[in-house]
């Protein structure tokens, strides 16, 4: 009843101050989850606002260790910090306004987000690195947070966005950009109903993953996904020649799984890195559409693969890369724990 209240209260401002009501709405039903200790912390880039006015320091002050959910209400505003989660804050979650409202921005030196604490989970935010083409890297996101989740989230860079370092990674509705190796590491990253969106460069290589051993239960794993253009590109998708993947050790691994594959990935569909051998690598693909799904002209590699039977594609689902189901229902998420 009282929320109600508050809601009534606040039509007029609503009309009127649009922006403004919306951003005192949040407070207040925020705050009011505060005091059952489900919201912890709100960031805001009014000083009045909120309990803290950086991402940063508000990560600085939450309790280490801590065994419930720790959430960190941003509102919505351009954040320009870099981020650091040591291992001891475990359990954090960042919680913002949308992904186009709510941005964590950085430039070249270092990560915008840089995750080491387990149980970490983001949702509703923008991650964005602004370092461009002539940078060596923009990373966006690193993570080795185990079982960590990014839910509705935006993650752009152009080389380099997503270092998912290691650990249990789900990604769901997110949209990710980049250039060259722009997802790459050793997690176990499971990516579904995520925009996989190339920036214009002659050349793009999608992943990297770092798998380096056969007894390592590591790999990347694309379901429901779009590989394609980012839209303020898409006139240059003729110009671009782009792969799904490159080893960047020896036993890579990535699984691609009823994707949308657009025109401008290559009919060969991988690419080697130099001075790594291809013998060892695992690239599936499984049941994908789109222009660039033709599977007839792919590398000659004993371990790329074009999967028919269902079965066999059962290694590389959440429930088995992942463990998906011990850990990700506790989250609220919805997950796909098969194909």
């Amino acid at each position: 009843m009282v929320s109600v209240i508050r809601l009534e209260s606040l039509t007029f401002a609503l009309w009127a101050h649009y922006e403004a009501a919306v951003l005192v709405l949040g407070i207040l039903f925020f705050k009011a989850f505060c005091s059952n200790g489900t919201i912890n912390i709100i960031v805001s880039k009014d000083a009045g606002s909120g309990d803290y006015t950086s991402v940063g320091e508000a990560i600085r002050n939450a309790p280490d260790w801590s065994h419930q959910p720790y959430i960190v209400h941003v509102l919505a505003g351009i954040y320009e910090e870099y981020i650091f989660i040591p291992p001891s804050k475990i359990n954090i979650k960042l919680l913002g306004h949308g992904s186009n409202h709510t941005i964590l921005v950085a430039h070249q030196n270092g990560s915008t987000i840089d995750i080491r604490g387990e149980g970490f989970m983001a949702q509703n935010i923008g991650f964005v690195n602004t370092a461009e083409l002539d940078a060596s890297a923009a990373v966006a996101v690193r993570n080795e947070a185990n079982n960590s989740i990014f839910f509705q989230c935006s993650i752009q860079g152009f080389q380099d966005t997503l270092w998912a370092v290691s650990g249990r990674q789900f990604y769901k509705n997110c949209e990710i950009y980049g250039t060259v190796d722009f997802i790459y590491g050793n997690a176990a990253a499971v990516f579904q109903d995520c925009m996989v969106y190339a920036r214009y460069r002659q050349f793009v290589t999608f992943t990297a993953q770092s798998r380096e051993s056969p007894y390592e239960k590591t790999g990347f794993t694309f379901q429901r996904c779009k590989f394609t253009m980012s839209p303020e590109d898409e006139k240059r998708k003729s110009e671009v020649h782009a792969t799904l993947g490159r080893p960047w050790r020896a036993y890579s691994t990535v699984a691609i799984l009823h994707c949308f594959i657009d025109s401008m990935v290559d009919p060969r569909g991988w690419e080697g890195m130099s001075g790594l051998a291809t013998d060892k690598v695992t690239y599936v693909e499984f049941e994908n559409v789109g222009p660039g799904s033709n599977t007839d002209g792919r590398v000659d590699w004993p371990g790329v693969t074009v999967l028919r039977n269902p079965n066999k594609a059962l290694p590389f689902t959440a429930s088995y890369l992942l463990d998906a189901d011990s850990w990700i229902p506790s989250t609220g998420v919805p997950y796909h724990s098969g194909l």
